[in-house]
């Protein structure tokens, strides 16, 4: 099997060899009574995740998460993204199983950004976008802002980039009943006693709405899960629990008056 192994990784290039190992789990887990909106794939079940395991969290095929089937069928059915029209789209810190469905939609003038990931297209501080006023019809970017000691500065740089009319998903876990942070909790160790991983800064709670509010958007918390019946919620494999930031910059005459 070591061998076996070894000539795949000589012969067989990394793209074609995560094609392979996707197409051997759609066979190895198929069943009817789970899907995963993120690859179609059909499945008996989802698998466990995380640190304290999460119970039908992650497809075995694609590896999205809850939070990823959520973001994809709320784009699908809840937006306006894939109805043809030309769109210029950020999307930060992209997660793979959401990046690929994005750029397959050739509507969609679609770049993906981080500070440190070089699998990204372009390398970007979200706190200084580099990008002009207005560039951006689009901007998704999940469970990043806990990372950055300077959140609001980045909530204004994307109210600043994204076009007036446009929209933003800006998303969190929310952990707490209102958001704590303290910048004297520096080691890992204590940030993730304080606030529940290693390289988080913040704990967010509800009132994550009111900094988007303040950095100029129109925030609508969109409790899309908790609308959906029980046996779609057990078929997608999501929480209900995690609501969506949808945030909009308004037109500019609107904005005037």
């Amino acid at each position: 099997m070591t061998l076996l192994k070894t000539a795949a990784k000589t012969f067989i290039g990394d793209e074609r060899r995560q094609r392979l190992r996707r197409l051997v789990n759609r066979v190895n887990h198929f069943g009817l009574a789970r899907r995963c909106p993120c690859c179609s794939a059909s499945l008996r079940r989802f698998e466990p995740f995380g640190l304290v395991p999460r119970h039908e969290a992650m497809c075995p095929v694609c590896e999205s998460l809850e939070r990823h089937r959520l973001i994809w069928l709320y784009v699908t059915r809840r937006t306006d993204l894939l109805d043809g029209r030309p769109r210029r789209m950020l999307h930060v810190a992209p997660e793979i199983q959401l990046a690929h469905l994005f750029q397959r939609q050739k509507h969609i003038g679609y770049l993906s950004a981080d500070l440190t990931n070089p699998g990204a297209m372009v390398r970007m501080d979200i706190t200084d976008i580099q990008y002009p006023d207005e560039t951006f019809d689009v901007i998704y970017c999940s469970h990043v802002l806990e990372h950055v000691p300077e959140d609001r500065k980045a909530m204004r740089e994307f109210f600043r980039v994204l076009k007036s009319g446009g929209w933003a998903i800006l998303q969190v876990p929310i952990k707490g009943e209102r958001t704590f942070e303290d910048p004297s909790v520096a080691t890992p160790e204590e940030r993730m006693r304080v606030f529940g991983q290693h390289d988080h800064v913040r704990r967010y709670g509800p009132d994550y709405r009111d900094r988007l509010v303040d950095a100029g958007f129109s925030v609508t918390v969109d409790d899309f899960a908790r609308e959906l019946d029980e046996h779609t919620v057990r078929r997608f494999g999501l929480m209900r629990s995690e609501s969506i930031f949808l945030c909009r910059k308004a037109h500019r005459s609107t904005a005037a008056a």
